[in-house]
């Protein structure tokens, strides 16, 4: 008798586990297909499979789950105490539980990476041809075409534009835009800043950059623009300011960490991207915050991290209105820098008030001025 107990005890077990990886296929295919439908254009990638056998997964989740309840009935039958039958009830239900969980974590951590990756989530590239980056030229004579190999023999692209007549030098802005921004579309604006040349680099796969883009390239990508342009007889490289627009505040942030850059301006900056994309990913893909997933992405830009160590101005622009980076990110962020600081919030400012908001600029040049003296 004690013999067959033991025997159920393993089988209860076994399906147990089983119930747990079907309990949470069903919850994964059941994820993966609403996904699927709300959201048209996402790729799922290694999550296809799911997509494609989801009636199957169902089926196994069903039938597991049936099993285990059918060998614990008949287990907790052999066992007439009743202590031991609530124990081993409240046992099974809380392993599944917490089973489950683990799994579906796994899984997701597991695919996390590659569902940004496909989707382009973090640098969504944007191409231009040949005959645009012409025309560019022609329109903006006075932008001088650049081009820079990196160490790994890739070739970045992109404009000087001088906003002075005379040869001397003059002190310079290197840009780092955001996401899917493609940085001549900041020559018509940057042309305000009289006296300021300005560097407009696009990153790698962006604008007519070769590579691919990820956290450590760009900022290596960072430090070879600058040192480029400290090399050039008409820059002035005591003067050298560092700009990032909402994703390129973390390469602008890295900059001013690892060369000597006398100011940096933050538009819409984050304290830690990973931690603003998880939440935005919790949202989208409707997980309610169940899972840490910012511990797991990858691309952290963690600003925050590096901010105490700077002690250069710092200029902060914000737009109370701001919905994809909200204000209180950016605060983090500016009470944790070494240097002197100044944020700016712009009233009705969304995210998109570095080319819409003539109150931007005017904070910009007036910060700049305190850089020239």
């Amino acid at each position: 008798m004690e013999f067959r107990k033991k025997g159920f005890l393993m089988i209860t077990v076994f399906f147990a586990c089983l119930s747990v990886v079907g309990v949470a296929s069903y919850l994964i295919s059941y994820k993966v297909i609403m996904w699927s439908k709300k959201l048209d254009q996402w790729k799922l990638g290694d999550l296809e499979f799911l997509k494609k056998y989801a009636f199957e997964i169902q089926i196994f989740a069903i039938s597991s789950i049936i099993l285990l309840i059918l060998s614990t009935i008949i287990f907790i039958k052999m066992n007439q105490k009743q202590g031991r039958k609530l124990k081993i009830v409240v046992t099974l239900t809380f392993s599944i539980l917490v089973g489950t969980y683990l799994c579906l974590c796994l899984f997701i951590y597991h695919n996390l990476n590659g569902m940004i990756h496909i989707n382009h989530l973090v640098y969504q590239p944007k191409k231009l041809d040949q005959a645009s980056s012409d025309q560019i030229s022609l329109l903006y004579s006075h932008a001088e075409e650049i081009k820079i190999n990196t160490t790994d023999n890739i070739q970045l692209q992109g404009w000087l534009l001088r906003n002075t007549d005379n040869d001397k030098q003059t002190p310079l802005i290197i840009y780092f835009g955001g996401s899917s921004e493609e940085v001549s579309d900041m020559l018509s604006i940057a042309e305000i800043l009289d006296g300021w040349s300005i560097a407009l680099i696009n990153y790698r796969s962006f604008g007519r950059s070769e590579g691919e883009p990820s956290e450590q390239n760009l900022y290596l990508d960072a430090n070879a623009i600058y040192d480029y342009f400290s090399k050039r007889s008409d820059i002035d490289k005591t003067k050298i300011v560092s700009m990032g627009y909402s994703r390129g505040t973390g390469v602008a942030v890295n900059l001013s960490k690892e060369r000597p850059t006398s100011g940096t301006i933050l538009v819409s900056p984050y304290d830690n991207y990973a931690k603003l994309l998880g939440t935005n990913l919790s949202n989208t893909l409707q997980l309610h915050h169940m899972f840490p997933l910012s511990l797991f992405i990858e691309e952290t830009f963690n600003s925050i991290k590096k901010a105490p160590s700077i002690h250069t101005p710092l200029l902060c622009l914000a737009g109370d209105l701001d919905r994809n980076i909200p204000i209180a990110y950016s605060k983090k962020l500016v009470d944790k820098w070494g240097g002197e600081k100044i944020m700016k919030t712009i009233y009705r400012g969304d995210h998109s008030l570095l080319f819409s908001s003539g109150e931007a600029w005017k904070e910009i040049k007036s910060f700049l001025k305190t850089i020239s003296l």
